[in-house]
Formats: structure tokens, sequence, C-alpha cells
């Protein structure tokens, strides 16, 4: 919804899908009431209230209370979102958002746990405050999953005064609403695309079983919603843990679209360890809109090294450094959900004086590995607790760096970046200061004891205590780290390979690409035109994604089966030369990633888990953790370095395998198994008739841009 500045053209645009149950008719002189009778706004706010209040007392005790929107709701909460916005001030209206105590207050009214908060200190201090999990939020406790329905408004905001910077995001936050879920229940998410240009929404880390049209991947498993259209996800919510939800087209993710989900046990395996939990979502900032400025910047002949657009801040849950205050009042003991959403950066996470016991690697419990910090790579998830019982005696009342709060540091790793960043300008950035800028690798965020907002009263800049009892990890991935459940039955032998080589190289247009075995992955649907696309077999087709054409041509994909070749006593995965691999159902498949890039690379199977066997940072791994290695959704490969990873081809379907690095999926490091089309069809999958107005609605409206 928008409104315009000034109070003589007030224009209210709401979307069709807000208003039915009354006309539209009624909406558009309701607006024009209210816009010049206040006592007609008062007494429609009174009626609303009394509404959203009989909703919330009538509606199922299922999970519909779970601090998110459900359709019904919206359309009551939009229209007091659009009283708010026409009773405010003309200040910020053009920003598309609720400012400062409005959206507290609209919010606060219905549950959520996100503050916006103002800050005189601070100019980038409007965004979510913190993620606070399931705080007085009551969920469903038995044992049968039952369905939870939301809405998601995808539409651009401006959520910091001082930037002129554009954020793509879910339901006008930054980052989007916190999803809850218990495992085993059904999350049917609605996603209205307000944007001028099309969208997705992928789920990373669920599974997707019998939902492979779910995934929210264009050109592989749906068209893109296209703009003023929407898409129903529907899907069960597994495995439990900490995941998240993000934008996966148009590098809209780097620009704000993503938000977290975090899928819950009835009996969590480590709830004795914590009493209360908090989501930290840590990010890239650019000041650049990434698809419309810094990708053209990257992807081009000047850009001879192919340096990747290097960051201008970080930010925590939507909040700059030294923005962002967690205060603790009742609790001594909370976990921590970190989640890894930048576009390029890695991360070393620590607390200053506290040991961190982790207990979750992307979604898998895992036994209590206490740490004295821990790397955390693009897409990866690491959940820990502590205790402040075990904070260092140095910042207890008799110690001589006594204090009420401490420090949370993500410490960006320079290693990850091509140019030395500390004294680095980008040649595409526009100095708006008379002084020069550059990135500051180190983020702040602020843990303050017994509710008192307080801030650390020692420097930043002090070295910090050394932790007894605790370690370092050997690697990004923490493969020393046990699975909580223990492996009952052997991990299965693999009964496949695939050797996959990274390589980074300029292409006869002069542009670096990037290369999985001599393919760089290319994808008209997906705005991916680096090469040709090809002629027979799977095609590049904008309307008829991959999982469409394993059900319309089974037996015409053009991929060879798997082949014995020399290197390898098992059966090698083979591919059609288009990054596209065959993979027989229920394979088990052994994937050794070489990395010849001095740069470090998280890749993510999209809808399964693997288990990572070793990498050249800890080659041991493979015979010290044999039969009972950990799983992970994303593994780092490090750089000049390896990975060997395992995993079993149970779902039929078409599935992503990329560098989650977006510069680099831009850039083509990624490929797609397709999965057993027979047993696609033996499942009885076809492409539903949603799926196929979607690609309808698509091609209508490339269809009126090409015309204009």
């Amino acid at each position: 919804m928008k409104m315009y500045g000034d109070p003589e053209k007030r224009l209210l645009d709401i979307p069709e899908q807000v208003y039915p149950i009354l006309p539209q008719s009624w909406w558009k002189s309701t607006l024009n009431v209210m816009q010049n009778n206040r006592f007609y706004v008062v007494v429609l706010v009174i009626l609303i209230g009394t509404g959203i209040a009989i909703a919330f007392i009538s509606r199922d005790t299922a999970h519909q209370q779970n601090d998110i929107i459900t359709d019904n709701q919206v359309i009551l909460i939009g229209t007091g979102i659009a009283i708010a916005f026409i009773s405010r001030d003309t200040a910020h209206q053009q920003n598309d958002i609720i400012t400062d105590n409005q959206g507290w207050i609209i919010l606060k009214s219905l549950g959520w746990n996100m503050k916006y908060a103002a800050d005189d200190q601070n100019p980038y201090n409007n965004g979510p405050q913190q993620y606070q999990s399931m705080n007085n939020v009551r969920m469903n406790t038995t044992t049968n999953g039952v369905e939870i329905n939301l809405t998601l408004y995808i539409d651009t905001i401006y959520p910091y005064g001082t930037s002129n910077k554009a954020i793509i995001s879910a339901n006008y936050s930054f980052p989007g609403p916190l999803i809850e879920a218990y495992e085993g229940d059904i999350l049917v998410i609605r996603v209205i695309n307000q944007l001028d240009v099309p969208t997705t929404m992928h789920w990373h880390g669920l599974y997707q079983t019998t939902t492979p049209d779910m995934d929210g991947a264009v050109g592989i498993t749906q068209c893109a919603i296209a703009p003023k259209n929407e898409m129903i996800y529907k899907f069960k919510a597994e495995p439990a843990g900490t995941a998240w939800y993000h934008g996966h087209l148009l590098e809209q993710y780097t620009d704000g679209l993503y938000g977290p989900l975090i899928i819950h046990q009835r009996n969590e395996p480590n709830q004795d360890k914590y009493d209360s939990e908090q989501v930290l979502m840590v990010a890239d900032w650019y000041n650049l809109q990434a698809h419309t400025q810094l990708l053209p910047w990257y992807l081009n002949p000047n850009n001879t090294d192919g340096n990747e657009p290097s960051p201008d801040a970080t930010v925590v849950n939507g909040k700059f450094t030294q923005a962002l205050t967690i205060s603790i009042s009742n609790s001594s003991r909370i976990r921590f959900r970190v989640i890894n959403t930048a576009a390029f950066s890695m991360y070393n996470v620590s607390i200053d004086g506290l040991p961190l016991h982790i207990i979750e690697l992307d979604q898998v419990d895992t036994l209590p590995y206490t740490v004295n910090s821990f790397n955390i790579n693009v897409a990866q998830r690491v959940s820990f607790y502590i205790d402040l019982s075990e904070l260092s005696v140095q910042y207890t009342a008799s110690g001589n760096l006594s204090t009420n709060a401490i420090y949370i540091r993500f410490q960006a790793m320079l290693s990850m970046y091509p140019v030395d960043i500390l004294n680095y300008i980008p040649p595409y950035e526009q100095q708006r200061y008379p002084y020069p800028t550059f990135f500051n690798p180190l983020y702040l965020a602020i843990l303050s004891f017994n509710g008192t907002n307080s801030t650390p009263s020692y420097s930043a800049s002090l070295a910090t205590p050394t932790l007894q009892n605790t370690v370092t990890p050997i690697d990004t991935n923490i493969l020393a780290a046990r699975p909580f459940y223990q492996n009952t039955t052997e991990i299965p032998n693999a009964t496949y390979y695939l050797g996959l080589i990274i390589v980074f190289n300029t292409s006869t247009n002069g542009i670096n690409y990037a290369y999985l075995n001599n393919v760089t992955y290319s994808s008209d649907a997906n705005y991916m035109s680096m090469t040709s696309a090809p002629t027979q077999g799977i095609t590049s087709d904008e309307y008829a994604p991959l999982l469409h054409q394993m059900v319309t041509k089974p037996n015409n994909l053009s991929i060879p089966s798997p082949r014995i070749e020399p290197g390898s006593s098992l059966p090698t995965i083979q591919s059609d030369g288009y990054g596209h691999y065959l993979v027989p159902y229920e394979a088990v498949v052994d994937i050794f990633l070489n990395n010849t890039d001095t740069g470090e690379h998280p890749f993510h199977l999209h809808g399964h888990k693997f288990w990572i066997i070793a990498t050249s940072d800890y080659p041991n791994a493979e015979f010290l953790y044999a039969g009972n290695y950990i799983q992970r959704d994303t593994v780092s490969v490090p750089a000049l370095g390896w990975a060997k990873i395992r995993y079993v081809a149970n779902k039929p379907g078409a599935w992503l395998f990329h560098c989650h690095i977006e510069w680099h999926m831009s850039a083509g490091l990624a490929l797609v198994f397709i999965t057993s089309p027979e047993q696609l069809l033996a499942d009885r999958y076809t492409v539903s008739s949603d799926a196929q107005q979607l690609c309808q609605a698509l091609q209508k409206f490339n269809k009126k841009q090409n015309s204009k």
C-alpha cells in the first residue's frame, strides 16, 4: 500500500485481494471521508480494534497466534495501518512503512516481538531491534500438526532516514517477520508481489518432501511471481531447527528480502540448557542496489580481476554496529540462533567473557560443544547457548572490567575479500563525505544485564580474557561437533560419484564467470544468460521450469545415465553439458568439491541434508568420525582446498546446488540435480493449474513490458 505526501492528493492504493469482505466502492468512499474527518477515523479505529479482539478470541487455538499475520487478519490490520498512515505526519509518507512508535504500537498489539526504536545517537536505528522467539506465544502442544496460514507482502521500504536506498522487504519490515511452527505443521504462505519486477521465495533448509514445486527456485521449480500477482506456498514444516526464508531472484535477498523461520520440536533435545531464545541475522549492507547497480559493475569486462562488490557495512537484525542491544532481565541462560544472511561475508562470532555451547548446526541438533568462538559462512546457521553464571570474573563486580553489559562480536573474515578492504574504496561508490569511508569488519552488538539497557563500561579494543574449558574449532563447518542423535543405522556407502572442479575464468566476452566442471550455469528463466541456451533436451524456458519439463517430457531430457569413468570405481553422475545432472532415485552420491579459487565457497543443496565427511581443513574427520559424520545443508569449501560430502537422492524433483555467495550464484556457480523423472511420475506428480497460471501471468507481464 502506498501513501503520497500531498494532503490534497492523497491516494491509498489497496490491492484488490485486501478487501474481499466489503465492496471496493465502500472502501474508496470510506477512505475519502477518513481523510477529511478525524472523528470518523476514531470511530472506525474503535470498530476495527473490537473486530481484531473478536478475531483473536474466536480463532482456533492451533497456532495462529504465532507472531504472524493470517489472511483474515491482514484485512483488519491493513486497514489499521492505513489509518495510521492517514493520521501521521507527512514526514515519511513516501517511505511506505510504519515509523517509530506507531509501528511499535500496532505490531505489539498483535503480539509481534519486533521493535522499531528511535535513537538520537545513531541515525541508522529504525529497523527491528531483535527477534525474541517464543516469548508469550501460544502454540499447539498436541502431537498432531496443524495448518498455519500467513501472508507476506513483498514491497520496497526506506527504513533508514539518512539513506535513500530502498530495501526489498517482507511485510514492510527489515528483516522480514519471524515465522514459527512446530515440526510436522503445514505452512500455507501467501506471497503477494507488490514490486515492479518478478520475485519468488525460497524456504532455506526445508525438505519439501512430496512438495518439490514449493522450493521457490525460479526456473527450477516454478515460474517467477509476476508483479501484482501472488503464489501460495504450502509445505510441511520439517526438519526442526533454525531455517530462514529469502528471495531467490534478481539478487533480492542482498537488498533485504529475508527473514527467520524457526521450526520447534515439541521436546527440544537441549531444552534444559536454556530458558529463552534470541535470533540474530547477520548480513552485508550495500549502499547501492544489488541487481541494477552492483551486478552490472561486477559482471563487466572492465572488472578484469572479477572482484566481487565489497560491502559497505554489517547489519544484524537490521541494525548497524552498536545500535543493537539485547537486554536480559529474567533469564541467565539464553539460546542464540545465528543465521548468516550475507551476500558475501563470513564471520567469526564471540561474546566477551562467555563460553559458547553449540547445540545446533543447520537444523541438526548436537551435543553441547563448548567453544570460545566460531566461524559461520553464508547461509549457515549455528545455535548456541550461554550461561551468565560462567561469565569471566574480570567482567563481574569484583573484576577489573566490572560492567553491566558486554559485547557480542561479529568479525568479518578478511580472507573472503579479494581486496584490502580496510583501505579500499569501491570504484562504483559515490562519496558523500569530504573524507574517505571504509568498511569496518568488526560489528558490535550489546548484551545488557538486569534489564538495564547499559552499554559496556570497557573499551571494545581491550583484549578479551582467555576462556577456560573451551576450544577453537578446527574448521568453519565445525565437524568436531557431535550429533545429538547418534546414527542408529550405519551411514550408507556411496553408490555413485561426482567430482566437481570450481574455477573462475574470463570468458570470450571479457567477463569473469564461475564454472563447475567447465560449465557456467545459465538460465533465461533465472535472468542468468551467460551462455547460449540448449536447443534440445532440457531447455532454458522462462515459462517451463525444469520440474515441469521432467513430467512433460521425461524421456527427452538428453542427459546421459551414470557410467564408470577413470579414477572412480563407482558410476559417475553425468550431465547434459549445461549444468543438469541426472541422478537415479535413492542413489547415495559422494560429491568431491575441488576448489581452485583463492576464496572459500559455501555450497547449499536445496531440499536435502548431506554428511560432511571431511575437508582439506580437517582431513582426519573422515576417519575420526566414521559412521557418525555431522550433517548440514551448507558446506564451506576451503580456499584452494576441497570438501567431500555424501547425500541420499530420496526426493524426486529438480534440486539446485549452488554457491550461496550471491555474486558467485549470479556468475554461474551452480548446477541442478534432476532426480528420477520416473519416480516423479510414479508418485503421480502433475503440474498444478496454479503453477500454470503463475507462468501465464509472467508471460503476460513480460509481453506487456516488451511492448513498451
